[in-house]
């Protein structure tokens, strides 16, 4: 049985938008979708002005985050070295002084009964964590560093890494920054598109039931028009970090797994808006009635997140 098969990404949902306008405005009063569009309440012209709204935000989208990938891979590159120096040097001390490894809490070292180190995430707690160890590694003054043997024979120089850090701080703020615009004109793009995706899905079910007996017609239209019957597959969705994404259709009974690093927020429904379920990395959950439309946000500012969708 013929039907449409609706474009999921941005630029084919705005070519679809375009098309559509552009064959009823050349039908003009001949258009058959005239009484459907007024009876529907569906104002084309005013789909394509938030349309082109949502293009020129979609730009600004890919520039923002161009910029915070960049920034993200600088501070990654700067933050490599240190990492390793701060682990190799913390390693050392707790073998210089276990049994009494708890000393490593005068570095600044935070570890278990067990003797194990914990080390934080996030740039921030990382630089505060090795300016703890530099502090207290400078302040043997009269007597050497129990570090300095280390740190010689690994050709360590800290003074290196606290400007190397300093940096990927600052690289970290703009990071932060951009991640933030991205994340705001993702927002502002998806949410013009809205009514736009609506209006085009209702032109969609007319025209299959108008042209029930010529479907191919709807290619006229800029509907891809396929004649196979619908094979339920598995599809992945990719989700920016701190982004969301709005009317995920699945068939209810389907498995929605979070298949990324990330935890989601899934939203009952077109938008983001009312009590979302948490699906922790790793977990899932079967699409129960309510849930074959629903929105989802990314809650990591820093990593995208990953979903997959298991039919039943």
């Amino acid at each position: 049985m013929p039907h449409i098969n609706y474009p999921t990404d941005f630029t084919g949902q705005t070519t679809l938008l375009m098309a559509i306008k552009e064959k009823v405005d050349a039908d003009g009063e001949d258009s058959p979708l005239l009484a459907m569009l007024t009876s529907k309440g569906i104002d084309l012209d005013k789909d394509l002005i938030e349309c082109n709204k949502a293009i020129n935000n979609n730009k600004l989208f890919l520039a923002a985050e161009k910029r915070s990938h960049k920034l993200c891979q600088q501070r990654n590159t700067l933050m490599k070295p240190i990492m390793k120096h701060l682990r190799g040097s913390f390693q050392f001390l707790k073998s210089l002084f276990t049994p009494s490894f708890k000393e490593l809490g005068d570095w600044g070292g935070t570890i278990t009964v067990n003797g194990k180190i914990n080390y934080p995430s996030g740039t921030e707690s990382r630089i505060i964590l090795f300016n703890l160890m530099k502090a207290k590694h400078d302040s043997y003054t009269i007597s050497p560093s129990p570090l300095l043997a280390y740190l010689t024979e690994s050709k360590i120089d800290l003074e290196i890494d606290a400007a190397n850090g300093a940096t990927a701080l600052l690289r970290e703020v703009s990071f932060t920054a951009a991640t933030k615009s991205a994340q705001d004109y993702s927002q502002k793009r998806d949410l013009q598109m809205v009514q736009s995706l609506e209006d085009i899905h209702l032109t969609g079910s007319f025209m299959m039931k108008l042209f029930a007996d010529t479907t191919q017609e709807l290619g006229d239209y800029g509907f891809d028009i396929v004649d196979s019957v619908i094979a339920a597959k598995m599809r992945i969705i990719k989700i920016l970090f701190g982004s969301f994404k709005l009317q995920v259709k699945v068939k209810v009974g389907s498995t929605i797994s979070n298949t990324g690093k990330t935890d989601l927020n899934i939203y009952k429904g077109k938008l983001i808006s009312g009590t979302p379920v948490l699906l922790k990395a790793g977990k899932s959950m079967i699409a129960s009635k309510g849930y074959s439309l629903f929105s989802l946000m990314n809650l990591s500012t820093s990593e995208s997140g990953e979903l997959t969708l298991i039919p039943e």
